[in-house]
Formats: C-alpha cells, sequence, structure tokens
C-alpha cells in the first residue's frame, strides 16, 4: 500500500510518497546518489526502488496493482528494478517501457514525471501493466494502492485529502501535513497504521532548478535529504 500526491510549480513540480509495507520486511537505504546519475532509495528485498529522480529531473513513483490477477511463477523480475533501469539514460521512461517486454513483471502502475514538467509545460504520465498490456490510466492529484479494500482506502484518503489541502493554491506544507498525519484511520489514513504493516518512510522530491530528495525513515527515525543541481537533457 502507498501514497502519491504532487503538484506543479511554475519551475517544475513537487511530488509526496508514503511508502507502506509490512513490519517485518528489512528496512530501505536511504536515498544516495547513484552511478547512473539518478537519486533513489534502495530496498534490500529486490534490490531495486518504488521511487527515484534523475539529474535530467525526471521522476518515476511505482505503486503495486493488487488488483490484477498474475501467475506468480511467471515472475522473473522484480518491480523496483524498473526504475533503475528506466533513469539510467535520459530517454523518457514511457518511450523505454513501450519498447520492453514486461511479461516478467508482476503488476504495477507507474507515475511518470517527465524532466521538463512545469505548471505551464508538459504531462504526467500514468500507466499500468497488468500482465497483458500496458494501460493508460487518468492522472490525478492523489493515487493510492491498497492490498485491501482498495475502494474504502481510496475514499478516505481522498476525503482526507481535501481537507488538508486547497488545490487554488497548493503549497508544500499542506501536502506535508497531509502525507505526515497521524493514522487515527488507521489502516484507512495516509499515514498507515495496522498490526502488521505501516506507512515505513515518507519522501518529498522538489523538482526546479535544483533537485531535492527528502526522506524520513519512520522505522529509525532518520531523516536525510540529498540534491543536485538539474542537468540538462541532452
Amino acid at each position: 500500500m502507498c501514497t502519491l500526491s504532487y503538484f506543479l510549480t511554475d519551475d517544475g513540480y513537487e511530488l509526496f510518497f508514503n511508502r507502506d509495507e509490512q513490519k517485518t520486511r528489512e528496512m530501505a537505504l536511504a536515498p544516495s546518489k547513484h552511478t547512473d546519475n539518478a537519486i533513489y532509495p534502495i530496498d534490500p528485498q529486490g534490490g531495486g526502488t518504488w521511487l527515484g529522480v534523475s539529474h535530467w529531473g525526471q521522476t518515476l513513483a511505482l505503486l503495486n496493482d493488487y488488483q490484477s490477477a498474475f501467475d506468480i511463477t511467471a515472475v522473473k523480475h522484480s518491480r523496483g528494478l524498473l526504475i533503475p533501469h528506466l533513469l539510467s539514460n535520459n530517454t523518457p521512461a514511457l518511450s523505454q517501457l513501450k519498447n520492453m517486454d514486461l511479461s516478467g513483471y508482476a503488476p504495477f502502475k507507474l507515475c511518470i514525471f517527465p524532466d521538463k514538467l512545469s505548471l505551464n509545460n508538459g504531462h504526467i504520465a500514468f500507466v499500468r501493466w497488468d500482465t497483458k498490456q500496458l494501460i493508460d490510466c487518468q492522472v490525478e492529484s492523489l493515487a493510492t494502492s491498497s492490498g485491501v479494500e482498495l475502494e474504502t482506502v481510496t475514499q478516505k484518503r481522498k476525503q482526507q485529502f481535501k481537507q488538508l489541502i486547497d488545490l487554488r493554491y497548493p503549497a508544500s506544507e499542506q501536502f506535508l501535513a497531509f502525507h505526515y498525519s497521524k493514522a487515527e484511520q488507521g489502516q484507512y489514513g495516509v499515514n498507515m497504521q495496522r498490526e502488521d504493516a505501516m506507512t515505513v518512510s515518507i519522501s518529498h522530491i522538489k523538482v526546479g532548478n535544483t533537485i531535492r530528495f527528502n526522506y524520513f525513515d519512520k522505522q529509525s527515525q532518520l531523516i536525510s535529504s540529498i540534491s543536485c543541481l538539474k542537468v540538462a537533457a541532452a
């Protein structure tokens, strides 16, 4: 289960992501700069990531698609390896995806923020792989995934989103308040808490003339931040 939200700015965009996982899952490694000219955290279990941004300013956010049926014996690759692969060059991720053989991947949803995206330029792509085809999805200011009660979870998180955020005048503080909100609603809250699972990390990526990746690991209570100058795409 995860929750993604964002807003566009005059020179780029800001993205916020809560990662929800089993409490028994090994703690992720904090974001760092990698040799593929990208910044992302690493999940030790699969060796990949759920969120990353290139030095050109392209950001990819991955959500599991729990509702699509699939044959687990056909899965050959970790979904988390997609983002490092797609960010390893400055070719648009959507173009790469359309030319890839995705048959070995379990179902997923991928939100793609292009490098030249801003309030007056470009558009966000949101695609779903159901193990048969790559499907275009509707892009909204809030996206969520859940392995249980998806409709109810989505509805309650949207209600909370509307209460805390004014999309006419979006600001970082509003979105951070939403993503850090206490989980009074348990599994329905964006800052999720269940007996077996919880929100394990909260990320905030800001892309403009510079790129900044702020990361809070709830399990260790450690906050980290990494930044770089945005590089013009060739």
